[in-house]
């Protein structure tokens, strides 16, 4: 599997993992495994680590990415902080993208630093 959930429950916080080429397509399998642990923890953190993975998606695709968050109430509130190597093209963008919508994403490069953010009771 190009892609690893789990919650952790001392945390309150979803730990994802991506390995390999992330696709629009893996993108909406990956949407599709998170929103019955969603549902079934309440949680409304997550933390996403790309830096072992390849972005093969173009910016148009970028530009959903957002939308489709906002699809269900579960990924529209979520906390969402991405762990990308610098440099990586596209994450800025949707970092941006989903600000726009005013969804609470932020990118990082530092494991630590996200998970502060993310434990952060107000923003």
């Amino acid at each position: 599997m190009p892609f690893e959930i789990q919650y952790d429950s001392e945390e309150d916080c979803i730990f994802a993992v991506f390995i390999g080429k992330v696709t629009m397509q893996l993108t909406r399998e990956y949407i599709a495994a998170l929103l019955p642990i969603l549902e079934e923890t309440g949680c409304q953190r997550l933390l996403s680590d790309s830096r072992t993975a390849e972005l093969q998606v173009s910016a148009m695709d970028i530009m959903q990415f957002p939308k489709m968050a906002n699809a269900s109430p579960l990924t529209a509130n979520l906390k969402r902080a991405v762990l990308a190597s610098p440099g990586t093209s596209g994450y800025e963008l949707y970092e941006t993208l989903c600000g726009i919508q005013g969804q609470r994403v932020k990118l990082f490069s530092s494991k630590k630093e996200a998970l502060e953010w993310l434990m952060e009771d107000s923003d």
